[in-house]
């Protein structure tokens, strides 16, 4: 059991229900090795920030326009993510300037690839990404894949989970990627991002099961799952 953080009972019940409950521990203690971890502390001027906003506009992610206060990729992935995380909080009022002209499939903070994507919530009938390191989540369209940017419906379809009308899994012929989907409409309360791509893992060994890939990993690392 985690030493540090106490997990929820619904959590380790539902975790315990889809088979995952020692792959979620494992996640908690990711995390704590995350809290404990000796990050610096950072500011943002309002140039940096104003440089970075223009960045948006032309294409580009934010990490790439941002000096960062040390050399993300020398350090861990675990502290590499806990800095992303923080910065992508700290960066407040972003939202809006990303949301209206960011159109990439690539994380706008830190260029990672997506991890899920999310019907409703604050987006109502849109669609967002969420990024697979930094968890930041931004619009996206519909009907599209994120990896390929093929938008030919006789391309694209989707796998629905059997236990919860809350997952799917949408899929790219053309690619043969998929992305697991959580829709907030029919799901209504979800957990952290995070803690729903590890708790849907029977979707990724189903669309695996159906010749699908997935490009980027959940929070443990993994890719392939079967």
């Amino acid at each position: 059991m985690v030493n540090h953080v106490i997990l929820s009972e619904d959590i380790l019940i539902e975790a315990e229900k889809r088979g995952v409950k020692d792959l979620l521990e494992h996640y908690y203690y990711f995390l704590d090795a995350m809290k404990a971890a000796d990050i610096p502390s950072f500011n943002i001027s309002s140039s940096e920030l104003q440089d970075a906003t223009e960045g948006i506009k032309k294409g580009r992610y934010v990490l790439k326009t941002v000096k960062l206060p040390f050399d993300l990729h020398g350090k861990e992935d675990a502290f590499r993510k806990a800095f992303l995380i923080n910065l992508a909080k700290g960066l407040n009022g972003f939202e809006d300037v990303v949301n209206k002209h960011w159109e990439n499939s690539f994380c706008p903070v830190c260029g990672s690839l997506p991890s899920l994507g999310v019907l409703g919530g604050d987006r109502e009938g849109g669609m967002s990404l969420v990024c697979s390191l930094c968890e930041t989540q931004w619009d996206f369209r519909r009907l599209y894949c994120p990896f390929c940017g093929n938008d030919n419906q006789e391309w694209l379809g989707y796998l629905y989970s059997e236990t919860d009308e809350g997952y799917r899994v949408n899929y790219c012929n053309k690619c043969k990627l998929y992305l697991k989907i959580v829709d907030i409409r029919k799901k209504g309360n979800v957990y952290s991002y995070p803690i729903e791509d590890i708790i849907t893992l029977p979707l990724d060994i189903l669309a695996q099961e159906h010749g699908y890939k997935r490009l980027a990993p959940n929070p443990l690392g993994m890719v392939m799952v079967k």
